[in-house]
Protein backbone atom coordinates (compact mmCIF):
# COMPACT_ATOMS: atom_id res chain seq x y z
CA UNK A 1 0.00 0.00 0.00
CA UNK A 2 1.64 3.65 -0.94
CA UNK A 3 1.74 6.30 1.55
CA UNK A 4 1.43 10.03 1.56
CA UNK A 5 4.40 11.18 3.53
CA UNK A 6 4.80 14.88 4.71
CA UNK A 7 7.53 16.33 6.32
CA UNK A 8 8.42 18.75 8.52
CA UNK A 9 11.21 21.79 8.39
CA UNK A 10 14.45 21.57 10.12
CA UNK A 11 14.59 22.40 14.13
CA UNK A 12 18.08 22.65 15.74
CA UNK A 13 17.84 21.03 19.34
CA UNK A 14 20.54 20.99 21.90
CA UNK A 15 23.56 19.02 20.93
CA UNK A 16 23.52 20.07 17.38
CA UNK A 17 20.98 17.57 16.50
CA UNK A 18 17.75 18.64 14.13
CA UNK A 19 14.82 17.10 13.91
CA UNK A 20 11.58 17.07 11.45
CA UNK A 21 8.52 16.11 11.86
CA UNK A 22 7.00 13.20 9.95
CA UNK A 23 3.12 12.26 9.11
CA UNK A 24 2.65 9.48 7.56
CA UNK A 25 -1.04 8.31 6.21
CA UNK A 26 -1.43 5.11 4.95
CA UNK A 27 -5.12 5.37 4.46
CA UNK A 28 -5.73 4.16 8.07
CA UNK A 29 -5.16 7.21 9.51
CA UNK A 30 -1.82 9.57 10.33
CA UNK A 31 0.83 7.61 11.67
CA UNK A 32 3.07 10.76 13.09
CA UNK A 33 7.30 10.60 13.72
CA UNK A 34 10.59 12.32 14.51
CA UNK A 35 13.97 12.18 12.52
CA UNK A 36 16.60 13.07 14.10
CA UNK A 37 20.15 13.92 12.47
CA UNK A 38 23.55 15.49 13.40
CA UNK A 39 24.26 19.47 11.78
CA UNK A 40 26.77 19.30 9.35
CA UNK A 41 27.04 15.36 9.14
CA UNK A 42 28.96 14.79 5.70
CA UNK A 43 27.93 11.32 3.55
CA UNK A 44 25.07 9.32 4.39
CA UNK A 45 25.04 7.88 7.63
CA UNK A 46 23.40 5.08 9.08
CA UNK A 47 19.84 5.00 10.95
CA UNK A 48 18.03 3.26 13.48
CA UNK A 49 14.71 3.11 14.48
CA UNK A 50 13.53 3.68 17.82
CA UNK A 51 10.25 2.01 18.75
CA UNK A 52 8.89 3.18 22.32
CA UNK A 53 7.43 0.59 24.77
CA UNK A 54 3.85 0.65 26.09
CA UNK A 55 2.40 3.66 27.48
CA UNK A 56 5.02 5.61 25.46
CA UNK A 57 5.58 7.31 22.22
CA UNK A 58 7.55 8.86 20.01
CA UNK A 59 9.33 11.22 21.99
CA UNK A 60 9.19 9.43 25.68
CA UNK A 61 12.34 10.27 27.90
CA UNK A 62 13.48 6.71 27.29
CA UNK A 63 13.11 7.08 23.58
CA UNK A 64 15.25 10.75 23.85
CA UNK A 65 18.03 9.15 25.62
CA UNK A 66 18.66 6.63 23.26
CA UNK A 67 18.89 9.40 20.33
CA UNK A 68 20.79 11.61 22.43
CA UNK A 69 23.51 8.41 22.72
CA UNK A 70 23.02 7.54 19.17
CA UNK A 71 22.67 11.23 16.87
CA UNK A 72 24.33 13.06 19.84
CA UNK A 73 27.52 11.51 20.58
CA UNK A 74 28.01 9.38 17.48
CA UNK A 75 25.78 10.70 14.56
CA UNK A 76 23.77 8.05 13.83
CA UNK A 77 20.47 9.09 12.74
CA UNK A 78 17.30 7.80 14.87
CA UNK A 79 13.89 7.81 13.96
CA UNK A 80 10.88 7.26 15.95
CA UNK A 81 7.07 6.73 15.35
CA UNK A 82 4.12 6.54 17.39
CA UNK A 83 2.27 2.83 18.29
CA UNK A 84 -1.59 2.64 17.92
CA UNK A 85 -3.20 4.49 20.25
CA UNK A 86 0.12 5.87 21.82
CA UNK A 87 1.51 9.48 21.74
CA UNK A 88 -0.29 11.55 18.72
CA UNK A 89 -2.72 8.51 17.50
CA UNK A 90 -4.45 8.35 20.86
CA UNK A 91 -5.01 8.14 24.59
CA UNK A 92 -2.64 5.53 26.05
CA UNK A 93 0.02 7.01 28.57
CA UNK A 94 -0.27 3.74 30.60
CA UNK A 95 -1.05 0.16 29.70
CA UNK A 96 -3.46 -0.11 32.72
CA UNK A 97 -6.17 2.47 30.06
CA UNK A 98 -8.38 0.48 28.33
CA UNK A 99 -7.47 1.44 25.02
CA UNK A 100 -4.15 -0.37 25.34
CA UNK A 101 -6.09 -3.70 25.72
CA UNK A 102 -8.72 -2.68 23.09
CA UNK A 103 -5.62 -1.90 20.74
CA UNK A 104 -4.51 -5.93 21.12
CA UNK A 105 -7.98 -6.92 20.04
CA UNK A 106 -7.90 -6.19 16.61
CA UNK A 107 -6.32 -9.25 14.93
CA UNK A 108 -4.00 -6.57 12.42
CA UNK A 109 -2.46 -4.64 14.84
CA UNK A 110 1.15 -6.14 14.56
CA UNK A 111 0.97 -6.24 10.64
CA UNK A 112 -0.23 -2.78 10.25
CA UNK A 113 2.70 -1.64 13.14
CA UNK A 114 5.03 -3.43 10.51
CA UNK A 115 3.81 -1.80 7.60
CA UNK A 116 3.94 2.02 9.29
CA UNK A 117 7.91 0.93 10.39
CA UNK A 118 8.33 -0.08 6.50
CA UNK A 119 6.54 2.80 4.91
CA UNK A 120 8.30 5.32 7.41
CA UNK A 121 12.07 3.59 6.94
CA UNK A 122 10.98 3.85 2.94
CA UNK A 123 10.22 7.70 3.40
CA UNK A 124 13.52 8.46 5.09
CA UNK A 125 15.45 6.56 3.07
CA UNK A 126 14.27 8.38 0.03
CA UNK A 127 15.96 11.73 1.53
CA UNK A 128 19.01 9.91 0.16
CA UNK A 129 20.56 11.09 3.35
CA UNK A 130 21.20 7.39 5.41
CA UNK A 131 23.36 4.38 4.38
CA UNK A 132 20.72 1.99 3.46
CA UNK A 133 23.21 -0.98 4.23
CA UNK A 134 23.06 0.30 7.45
CA UNK A 135 20.05 0.63 9.45
CA UNK A 136 19.43 -0.71 12.96
CA UNK A 137 16.26 -1.22 15.12
CA UNK A 138 16.04 -0.47 18.89
CA UNK A 139 13.31 -1.31 20.53
CA UNK A 140 12.27 -3.11 24.27
CA UNK A 141 8.67 -4.38 25.49
CA UNK A 142 6.19 -3.60 23.21
CA UNK A 143 8.90 -2.31 21.38
CA UNK A 144 9.92 -6.10 20.37
CA UNK A 145 6.15 -6.97 20.46
CA UNK A 146 6.01 -5.02 17.63
CA UNK A 147 9.58 -4.72 16.36
CA UNK A 148 10.36 -8.60 16.47
CA UNK A 149 7.83 -8.94 13.55
CA UNK A 150 9.23 -6.01 11.69
CA UNK A 151 12.43 -6.84 11.90
CA UNK A 152 11.63 -10.63 10.76
CA UNK A 153 9.64 -9.13 7.72
CA UNK A 154 12.29 -6.08 6.72
CA UNK A 155 15.86 -7.89 4.98
CA UNK A 156 16.64 -4.06 5.29
CA UNK A 157 17.32 -4.18 9.06
CA UNK A 158 21.13 -5.50 9.64
CA UNK A 159 21.22 -5.77 13.64
CA UNK A 160 18.96 -5.00 16.36
CA UNK A 161 18.26 -4.54 20.13
CA UNK A 162 15.16 -6.43 21.42
CA UNK A 163 14.37 -7.72 25.28
CA UNK A 164 11.82 -7.16 27.77
CA UNK A 165 9.61 -9.84 26.26
CA UNK A 166 8.93 -13.38 25.99
CA UNK A 167 6.31 -15.77 24.86
CA UNK A 168 4.42 -16.03 28.17
CA UNK A 169 2.96 -13.68 31.04
CA UNK A 170 0.85 -11.09 31.74
CA UNK A 171 1.33 -9.11 28.84
CA UNK A 172 0.84 -12.37 26.44
CA UNK A 173 -2.09 -13.00 27.98
CA UNK A 174 -3.44 -9.36 27.34
CA UNK A 175 -2.33 -9.38 23.75
CA UNK A 176 -2.53 -12.47 23.06
CA UNK A 177 0.56 -12.68 20.48
CA UNK A 178 2.79 -15.16 21.91
CA UNK A 179 2.23 -17.61 18.88
CA UNK A 180 2.72 -14.75 16.49
CA UNK A 181 6.46 -13.96 17.98
CA UNK A 182 7.17 -17.92 18.28
CA UNK A 183 6.88 -18.02 14.73
CA UNK A 184 8.27 -14.29 13.66
CA UNK A 185 11.48 -15.06 15.97
CA UNK A 186 12.47 -18.19 13.32
CA UNK A 187 12.70 -15.31 10.80
CA UNK A 188 15.06 -12.98 12.22
CA UNK A 189 18.71 -13.61 11.31
CA UNK A 190 20.41 -10.59 11.97
CA UNK A 191 22.97 -9.64 14.61
CA UNK A 192 21.09 -8.26 18.07
CA UNK A 193 21.60 -8.50 21.74
CA UNK A 194 18.32 -9.46 23.31
CA UNK A 195 17.77 -8.20 27.46
CA UNK A 196 15.93 -9.84 30.12
CA UNK A 197 15.42 -8.62 33.65
CA UNK A 198 15.62 -11.15 35.82
CA UNK A 199 12.66 -10.34 37.79
CA UNK A 200 10.01 -9.08 35.24
CA UNK A 201 6.53 -9.28 36.35
CA UNK A 202 4.87 -8.44 32.96
CA UNK A 203 6.88 -11.83 30.93
CA UNK A 204 7.89 -15.14 32.57
CA UNK A 205 11.27 -14.94 32.90
CA UNK A 206 11.82 -18.52 31.55
CA UNK A 207 9.51 -17.48 28.49
CA UNK A 208 12.20 -14.81 27.62
CA UNK A 209 14.69 -16.61 27.22
CA UNK A 210 12.76 -19.37 25.25
CA UNK A 211 12.59 -16.89 22.69
CA UNK A 212 15.38 -15.74 22.82
CA UNK A 213 16.59 -18.91 21.65
CA UNK A 214 13.94 -19.20 19.03
CA UNK A 215 15.73 -16.40 17.07
CA UNK A 216 17.76 -17.66 14.26
CA UNK A 217 20.60 -14.99 14.45
CA UNK A 218 23.99 -16.96 14.16
CA UNK A 219 25.31 -13.62 16.23
CA UNK A 220 23.28 -13.06 19.14
CA UNK A 221 24.12 -11.85 22.61
CA UNK A 222 21.73 -12.39 25.62
CA UNK A 223 22.24 -9.57 28.63
CA UNK A 224 20.53 -9.86 31.63
CA UNK A 225 20.16 -7.53 35.31
CA UNK A 226 17.86 -7.91 38.30
CA UNK A 227 15.06 -6.33 38.90
CA UNK A 228 11.67 -5.61 37.54
CA UNK A 229 10.34 -5.16 34.09
CA UNK A 230 11.23 -1.67 34.35
CA UNK A 231 13.98 -1.19 36.19
CA UNK A 232 16.23 -1.82 33.24
CA UNK A 233 19.78 -0.07 34.77
CA UNK A 234 21.25 2.87 32.95
CA UNK A 235 24.83 0.80 32.60
CA UNK A 236 22.74 -2.28 30.47
CA UNK A 237 20.98 0.79 28.66
CA UNK A 238 24.45 1.91 27.89
CA UNK A 239 25.44 -1.57 26.54
CA UNK A 240 22.56 -1.86 24.48
CA UNK A 241 22.96 1.67 22.90
CA UNK A 242 26.67 1.24 22.28
CA UNK A 243 26.09 -2.32 20.43
CA UNK A 244 23.77 -1.01 18.35
CA UNK A 245 26.40 1.84 17.72
CA UNK A 246 29.20 0.10 17.17
CA UNK A 247 27.72 -2.45 14.74
CA UNK A 248 25.69 0.27 12.46
CA UNK A 249 29.14 2.14 12.00
CA UNK A 250 30.79 -0.77 11.65
CA UNK A 251 28.45 -1.59 8.53
CA UNK A 252 28.80 1.69 7.27
CA UNK A 253 32.45 1.91 7.11
CA UNK A 254 33.06 -1.48 5.32
CA UNK A 255 30.62 -0.01 3.28
CA UNK A 256 32.48 3.43 2.02
CA UNK A 257 35.41 0.76 1.99
CA UNK A 258 34.54 -1.16 -0.25
CA UNK A 259 33.54 1.34 -2.56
Amino acid sequence: MSADVRWGTRTRLDGGIEERTLALDRGLGPVPGLLWTKAGGAGRTPLVLVGHGGGGAKNAANILVTRDYLTGQYGIATLAIDGPVHGDRGPVTDTSHPAYSEMWRNPRAVDEMVADWQRSLDAALAFGEFDAGAIGYYGLSMGTMFGLPFVAAEPRIAVAVLGLCGVRGTSIDRSGIGGRLAADAARVTCPLMYHVQWDDERFERESAFELFGMLSSADKRLQSTPGLHAGVPVEARDTLQAFLAARVTTLQTARAGGR
